[in-house]
């Protein structure tokens, strides 16, 4: 009997001996994501063992993995390529491996709902996994949409939605954008913080430029324009803009030491004619 206690803890205390090798680590950049929005996800793995850690997709041997259920814990996705997580590299012991990585291009993430996100390290046939960590992706709460006909392709039909999502304690604006009836989806963007009391502005161009005029506080707008082509969309530019009537009041009030707010019965500022 004692020989096999004796065993049990042998076991025990080399399984707890292998686990300290290889610490991996995981952790996605926000708690929920607008769907169509890139999943951005930290990978560590520090190496406390003795081994030279190599890490080559090409020709096998240690492998960095990083696999995702929806919905269930062990309901587990397929990825959709077979494209490597990382590029070569080699981990001297004692050192730290760091990168960050767009999990949406392995796998589908548009469905909306509860995610489960794990990271594997494979070395000499032995798995280090990270804890798992959960993140949702929701749809965002509409504000208004457009869109966009193509004249050499009346076929093509696509649609803008302004949607926004509360974000570290803070509103965000985000563009959706899907085309119809193929139901491709571009990237959703991040068009910066967002005053729900203000009512942003989506304008679509005939030749394609597409603007995005928003408040982002009392006193600044965000202005982005895209240019969407029939197969492709991109960012053209992105400004701040200083409302000056709206600031230069606030400076003003604040040398006399009076309140900043807009106090009842203030003058509203038609912030609409700047575009």
């Amino acid at each position: 009997m004692r020989k096999f206690f004796g065993l049990l803890i042998f076991c025990a205390f080399t399984q707890s001996s292998m686990a300290q090798d290889y610490k991996v680590y995981l952790e996605p950049a926000y708690n929920a994501f607008v769907s169509g929005e890139a999943v951005v996800v930290q990978l560590d793995l520090l190496n406390a063992g003795r081994d030279l850690v190599k890490v080559d997709p090409a020709k096998g041997g240690d492998q960095f993995v990083v696999e995702i259920s929806y919905g269930q814990r062990y309901n587990e996705l397929k990825p959709i390529t077979t494209a490597p997580f990382c590029k070569s590299f080699e981990l001297k012991p004692g050192n730290k491996f760091t990168s960050k990585l767009e999990i949406d291009k392995w796998y589908p993430l548009l469905k909306c709902g509860q995610y489960f996100i794990q990271l594997v390290f494979v070395h000499n046939g032995v798995r280090y996994e990270s804890n798992k960590k959960s993140f949702d992706v929701v749809s965002g709460l509409p504000i208004k949409e457009g869109v966009q006909m193509f004249i050499r392709d009346q076929e093509l039909k696509r649609v803008f939605k302004l949607v926004h999502w509360e974000r570290n304690r803070a509103e965000r604006l985000f563009l959706k954008i899907k085309d119809e009836p193929s139901g491709a989806v571009w990237d959703t963007i991040d068009l910066g913080t967002f005053l729900k009391t203000s009512d942003p502005k989506l304008d679509i161009d005939e030749k394609g430029e597409v603007k995005v005029v928003h408040r982002a506080t009392q006193d600044a707008f965000f202005w982005t324009v895209l240019w969407s082509l029939p197969r492709s969309v991109e960012v053209a530019e992105r400004n701040r803009l200083l409302d000056p009537e709206v600031s230069a009041a606030q400076r003003v009030r604040s040398l006399y030491g009076e309140d900043v707010e807009d106090g009842p019965g203030a003058e509203e500022k038609h912030w609409w004619k700047f575009w």
